[in-house]
């Protein structure tokens, strides 16, 4: 898998992980985060979700860049894009990234991601979030990519800044030491199996 010597080839730069799934228009943002690379010394991980149109975009860049046209399947050991600076995979979870204690950017589109989005900025492992047009500028052009590129390596800076470390880190120490799993068997069973026990102490 190329994951493993992308992640351990030069230690010392830092690797910022996207996880994304719904987006108006995947090319602009994969031009956005080229736009980052140009002017940082970031390397990234990129992973789609499974999102069709990303995975498509993404194999777009590569066949350009490779000449590989008859590349018809997103490779299972994932894709190295701009100067082999940009890892993608077909993989993603926010709760992933909390078990590891990596500060995270989130940017949210819709539904839940924006509860979730202000939820990880209140609990400190995540700067402020990003407005859509900050990944996905409305104008196709140099000076409106430039612009988001850095709006995100802004947030990226801030991201790795030692208090959102540190408490990235805090975070997911105690998420190590939870059972999970049998604290949603008990509350499960005191909401369904024994209600009246809980309507009795309210009362």
């Amino acid at each position: 898998m190329l994951l493993f010597p992308f992640a351990t080839f030069g230690n010392s730069i830092p690797i910022i992980l996207c996880s994304m799934g719904f987006l108006r228009n995947p090319l602009i943002f994969l031009r956005v985060l080229e736009a980052v690379l140009e002017i940082t010394s970031y390397r990234f991980i990129l992973f789609s979700a499974g999102y069709e149109p990303l995975d498509a975009a993404i194999q777009a860049i590569d066949t350009e860049s490779s000449l590989c046209s008859d590349q018809k399947q997103y490779p299972k050991d994932g894709i190295l894009l701009f100067n082999g600076r940009l890892f993608c995979f077909a993989s993603g979870s926010t709760a992933a990234a909390l078990r590891a204690g990596i500060p995270q950017i989130l940017c949210p589109f819709m539904l839940d991601q924006f509860y979730w989005a202000e939820r990880m900025f209140w609990l400190g492992v995540a700067p402020e979030p990003l407005q859509k047009n900050h990944l996905l500028p409305d104008k196709d052009d140099d000076m409106s990519t430039k612009q988001a590129a850095y709006v995100l390596s802004k947030a990226i800076n801030s991201a790795l800044s030692p208090k959102i470390k540190a408490r990235a880190s805090e975070i997911a120490e105690r998420i190590s030491i939870e059972d999970g799993i049998r604290e949603a068997v008990k509350i499960l069973k005191e909401e369904i199996i024994h209600p009246s026990k809980i309507q009795d102490q309210t009362s």
